[in-house]
């Protein structure tokens, strides 16, 4: 797509990662971090403190070392949160998407071991927690969208409690969608909002989500000024336009060389309307390759 043809939308998406920080770290959004923290750790928080002290990134490479959201809660437990609107460069579903999981689990280790111990005990350190928020599938054959790892010997027993992983997939919300917004819970109300707070097409579902929870209806205004912004709007074009030019130039290599055969059957099989993840296994293209290639047709 030529980039004077990219028109950036009326909305920017929270799930987008520029956005999503500068809406989490937003001076007025401590009552939404709080609540989205205590949502998907699921303990009671009273108080959030961000850590970061950069402002939100302007630089898509800067991306590589810093944290998008890095706080504590009242308890001392802390938490990075991330979110990864796409699958990295070399990243994809036939690579069972290691790259994204090493991230995550480099980045807690990061988060643990960055504490001083050598005026506090081991067993006393405080708590991490590693989040990411995934605008793609990484597990294509796991209906659940949202999973728990931890440090567990192979009958299930914990080692501790010390640190974990949390993996939300935003890609796998139909069934979440559906329910009504009275019951969900509060981790399926946020992905709900981060998934489709842009897309016109869910405009109703995200007023039901601002009616039962005052938070939600915070970050709805906060990101609707961040919208207006036009030194946002201009950090998200640029955001975007970088990002195509590296599926551009990937596709491309890819076109020339051996995989144009894969292309080519994954064309044929969009046409038998297969299933994208046996589109997938068939040819060994990424989901988001496969995407493209129905949305070219």
């Amino acid at each position: 797509m030529p980039h004077d043809d990219f028109i950036v939308p009326e909305l920017l998406p929270p799930s987008e990662d520029g956005v999503f920080k500068t809406l989490m770290t937003h001076p007025e959004a401590k009552p939404v971090l709080r609540d989205v923290v205590e949502s998907y750790l699921r303990f009671p928080v009273i108080t959030v403190n961000v850590r970061n002290v950069e402002l939100p990134i302007s630089d898509i490479n800067e991306k590589r070392e810093r944290f998008d959201v890095n706080c504590t809660v009242n308890d001392g437990s802390q938490l990075d949160v991330e979110m990864q609107a796409d699958p990295m460069v070399g990243d994809s579903l036939r690579t069972s998407h290691k790259i994204v999981k090493a991230r995550a689990i480099y980045h807690l280790c990061d988060l643990h071991s960055g504490q001083d111990g050598r005026s506090i005990r081991y067993d006393q350190l405080l708590r991490s927690y590693q989040m990411t928020l995934c605008g793609y599938t990484v597990y294509p054959t796991r209906k659940e969208f949202i999973r728990r790892f931890s440090f567990r010997d192979e009958t299930g027993k914990e080692l501790s409690d010390a640190v974990g992983i949390i993996l939300v997939e935003l890609t796998k919300l139909d069934d979440v969608i559906k329910k009504p917004v009275e019951t969900m819970t509060g981790e399926e109300i946020w992905s709900a909002f981060f998934a489709y707070a842009s897309d016109p097409k869910y405009r109703e579902l995200i007023h039901k989500l601002i009616e039962v929870r005052r938070e939600i209806k915070m970050a709805s205004e906060l990101l609707q000024n961040i919208s207006k912004d036009e030194i946002e709007r201009a950090h998200f074009r640029s955001r975007r336009m970088f990002r195509m030019d590296i599926e551009h130039n990937r596709l491309a290599t890819l076109d020339e060389g051996g995989d144009a055969r894969a292309m080519t059957i994954a064309k044929n099989l969009l046409g038998m309307d297969l299933p994208l993840n046996k589109i997938v296994e068939a040819t060994g293209l990424s989901a988001l390759e496969v995407e493209k290639l129905r949305n070219t047709n």
